[in-house]
């Protein structure tokens, strides 16, 4: 994949968590525990192995890009 930000090629990884991986608009304010919302975006599950998520990066641009298509 090329980057969006600077056209080279980006390394394929992914971004793993010890919990579901959540995409939000509001802001979690250092809450320890936070009920999912109805309009939140579920970038990984947890019932399979370590929760994550297809990513991509290029260190220069310092920018991740995420493919939740392939959860």
């Amino acid at each position: 994949m090329k980057c969006p930000y600077c056209d080279k090629k980006m390394i394929k990884g992914f971004l793993m968590s010890s919990r579901d991986i959540t995409f939000a608009t509001d802001n979690p304010d250092c809450q320890f525990f936070r009920i999912k919302k109805q309009d939140d975006l579920e970038l990984s599950k947890g019932f399979d192995g370590i929760p994550h998520c297809e990513a991509y990066h290029y260190s220069s641009c310092k920018k991740i890009v995420i493919d939740y298509g392939n959860k």
